[in-house]
């Protein structure tokens, strides 16, 4: 519960500073560090979620021979 927590608010960080990446005008000094800031706050929210996702969130489970869909696959056997 709390991971989503956590990734919900990194994900609104990330959008608002990809609004201001997009909308931010280049005419003084403080608006190009405004342009760069928001280019590093992206970078280090994707990097923070990244490192959150240390489960097997994939398609395939971890243990193949485990798996209730293995039982259920039939492999023809020559005769």
């Amino acid at each position: 519960m709390a991971k989503r927590i956590v990734r919900n608010v990194i994900k609104v960080v990330a959008g608002i500073a990809a609004v201001a990446f997009w909308l931010v005008p280049l005419s003084t000094w403080t608006q190009a560090l405004l342009f760069v800031a928001s280019i590093v706050v992206m970078l280090i929210c994707f990097a923070i979620s990244a490192n959150l996702d240390d489960s097997n969130t994939g398609y395939w489970p971890q243990n193949p021979d485990e798996s209730p869909l293995s039982s259920r696959i039939c492999v023809a056997q020559p005769e």
